[in-house]
């Protein structure tokens, strides 16, 4: 079966090809910082209760499987999604640590869910421009893997759908709880291909996989439309 054929530029369709690569693990700092810009008094808690953020913002959250990408999760006390409790986190270790999870408005909630898809759509971008980068430093039989039609069809491709992210209207994008997890699912299966792409590269210390992970469980835990904040 003949490949599709991809525009002779794939580079052309994302801008700033040259900027220098992301920072490795840039994730968890941004996670924090919109946690922060949107409720300076404590850490935005998911419809459930659960909270995603770097171990400097859950000091009393136990380590865990993430902790190695640079966040932790913690569940706050019940309730912690309504606007009449105050939760902490418990204080796993006895050392008198805790983390005071405030609760937040329901317009708070979506403008951090919001964010945390914008959030995924800029590491996207970056990883994107970082395929590109090493797909053109590689060379195979005399001729570097970008010069290569299926792989440029391959590319063409995944920018072509997180284009059609960007595209979509924000009001359609982000307008409710369903929206939102579609376009979250859409930008996990562009993060999952871009990785098929890059191979084993994408898994070193320094590649994107941990940041790409982080995205996907950080949307897994807020905007899954199982439930809505407050509900019982």
């Amino acid at each position: 079966m003949t490949p599709p054929r991809a525009p002779a530029d794939v580079g052309s369709m994302v801008p700033d090809t040259t900027l220098p690569p992301a920072p490795a693990r840039w994730y968890a700092d941004a996670l924090d910082e919109l946690h922060h810009r949107l409720s300076p008094t404590g850490p935005v808690p998911s419809p459930t209760g659960h909270v995603v953020a770097s171990p400097a913002a859950l000091p009393a959250a136990a380590p865990g499987a993430l902790a190695r990408f640079g966040v932790v999760v913690s569940r706050a006390a019940s309730g912690a999604a309504t606007p009449s409790a105050h939760p902490t986190v418990p204080d796993p270790v006895g050392d008198g640590r805790s983390t005071t999870i405030v609760p937040v408005p329901q317009a708070v909630a979506e403008a951090f869910a919001t964010g945390l898809l914008d959030l995924h759509r800029r590491l996207l971008h970056e990883v994107l421009r970082h395929t590109l980068r090493h797909l053109g430093a590689r060379t195979s039989a005399g001729t570097t893997l970008l010069a290569r039609q299926l792989v440029q069809a391959q590319l063409a491709e995944v920018a072509i759908r997180l284009a059609e992210v960007d595209a979509t209207p924000q009001a359609r994008r982000d307008q409710n709880v369903a929206a939102r997890w579609r376009t979250h699912r859409r930008l996990v299966g562009v993060g999952r291909d871009l990785l098929r792409l890059l191979g084993a590269s994408g898994f070193l210390v320094d590649g994107p996989a941990g940041d790409l992970h982080l995205a996907e469980v950080a949307g897994n835990v807020y905007l899954h439309p199982g439930r809505r904040q407050g509900d019982g």
